[in-house]
């Protein structure tokens, strides 16, 4: 099922920051700050440290699975980024600041959006290659609430027989 992509301050170019732009926009600075402060006492991590990191991640995400947006960031710049495509908002999770390549404010906390449409449209197979979660099969060891239910009442009646033979 494709999300349905929302739209935030259309359109960009008259878009009015508010008192709570400029709220996120101070969080995220201080954020990226202590963030920025924290990676400077880190020790750095070797070559084959990367490339385990990178082995534990798996591939990189396909361009049918990517949605583009155009964004309107904090400092007035509107500019063109992808994101998954399952999210309805380019600026939900941990994507809600981008670092603007026109004026290179970084972090810019994103105050308006727009979706302009997928990367690239899936294959047929590629389609079907992730069934949704309402449609996925539960793994066969996996049991529902009522056996659950059934066998902790059944346990539980063990239970007090063995203590009432005590």
């Amino acid at each position: 099922m494709e999300a349905e992509y929302l739209r935030h301050g259309v359109p960009l170019t008259g878009y009015q920051l508010s008192q709570a732009d400029h709220r996120r926009q101070h969080e995220a600075v201080q954020v990226h700050e202590w963030v920025q402060r924290q990676l400077a006492q880190a020790p750095r991590w070797s070559d084959e440290r990367w490339e385990k990191m990178r082995q534990l991640l798996g591939p990189s995400t396909s361009a049918w699975e990517l949605q583009r947006w155009r964004l309107r960031l904090y400092c007035g710049h509107v500019i063109e980024a992808t994101r998954l495509r399952e999210r309805p908002r380019p600026d939900g999770g941990i994507c809600d600041k981008e670092r603007c390549p026109e004026c290179g404010l970084d972090p810019a906390v994103i105050v308006a959006f727009e979706p302009l449409g997928p990367v690239a449209d899936p294959s047929p197979e590629k389609r079907s290659r992730k069934p949704s979660r309402s449609t996925r099969k539960p793994p066969a060891d996996r049991r529902s609430r009522a056996e659950l239910v059934a066998e902790n009442e059944a346990l539980r009646a063990e239970l007090d027989a063995l203590r009432d033979q005590a």
